[in-house]
């Protein structure tokens, strides 16, 4: 299934997606948000088949909680290498270089890693993306993410996909002038990642069963009409089963919860060395989840 969460007849609903321009709500049981429920317990009945065009389509799920990781060497190798100028005149890309970290720590490999995200800066597919005062280089990064749709803890990586409810788009909104000085700190991501509308969820949510190989899925960002870059999920260094594990070892996985896969490679600005300003129009694409539209205001 295909589904969508919206807002229709001045109510939050859940519906499935018939055609380019056409879904039909699901009757769900009585949660506080519906597409919670429909994780949980299933889909209803079917209601009334509505126009895309005639509905206010938001994040298709509120996540308890967001988690993202970072499985793709190349997007890292790509960011390293171009730089990001510091407030000290520097360059991450240089000062890496000088301590030869360019080439990934093996650890890196062994495992996936992710830091904790702002589940309440979660905005809708076509919400306004607030540009913070604090930053000049303002970011964008197109990943693959996970709806877990049954709770654990100590998930074996053999049987965690039984534990994934289906797959969205997420962009990963990023301060990147001020995650040089972050990295080089040696505390991890804070601010850079942490302010607003930095997470774009959707349009829309594939179950599981619809996306059979996460690694064949490909990505488009255009800014401003623009193609400015094509991506796919193929070289991932960690499968999505071994980002479940993970992320469950010693943590009770919740329902509706959301990993972010990391940024595809030629995902994000940062590779190319181009940013975003305010009125800029970013659309990310990654099928079967849609285009993302978002104003930078």
């Amino acid at each position: 299934m295909i589904l969508g969460r919206y807002l229709a007849d001045g109510l939050v609903r859940v519906g499935e997606l018939v055609d380019d321009r056409n879904l039909v709500d699901l009757e769900v049981s009585p949660w506080a948000d519906p597409m919670s429920a429909l994780i949980a317990d299933g889909p209803g009945t079917r209601g009334k088949r509505r126009r895309i065009a005639d509905v206010e389509l938001l994040a298709p799920v509120v996540p308890p909680r967001l988690r993202n990781f970072s499985v793709y060497d190349g997007h890292l190798r790509n960011a390293f290498e171009s730089g990001i100028e510091l407030r000290a005149g520097r360059t991450i890309g240089r000062a890496v270089r000088r301590t030869k970290l360019v080439r990934l720590p093996r650890g890196w490999y062994r495992k996936p890693t992710y830091y904790k995200g702002n589940h309440l800066s979660v905005v809708g597919p076509h919400d306004n993306i607030e540009m913070p005062s604090f930053t000049k280089q303002l970011d964008y990064e197109l990943e693959l993410a996970v709806v877990i749709g049954k709770p654990g803890r100590n998930i074996p990586e053999d049987i965690a996909l039984e534990h994934v409810f289906g797959y969205t788009l997420l962009n990963d909104v990023s301060a990147r002038d001020l995650m040089a000085g972050e990295l080089l700190s040696g505390t991890g991501l804070s601010k850079s990642k942490d302010f607003d509308t930095g997470n774009v969820l959707g349009p829309w949510l594939a179950t599981r069963d619809e996306i059979p190989d996460p690694l064949s899925l490909t990505g488009e960002i255009r800014v401003n009409g623009g193609v400015r870059s094509t991506c796919t999920t193929a070289d991932m260094q960690h499968t999505v089963a071994a980002i479940v594990a993970e992320a469950s070892r010693g943590e009770t996985l919740a329902v509706g919860e959301v990993l972010g896969t990391g940024c595809c490679t030629w995902g994000s600005g940062i590779e190319l060395m181009r940013f975003l300003d305010r009125g800029d129009l970013l659309e990310l694409t990654l099928e079967p989840f849609g285009t993302q539209r978002n104003v930078i205001v």
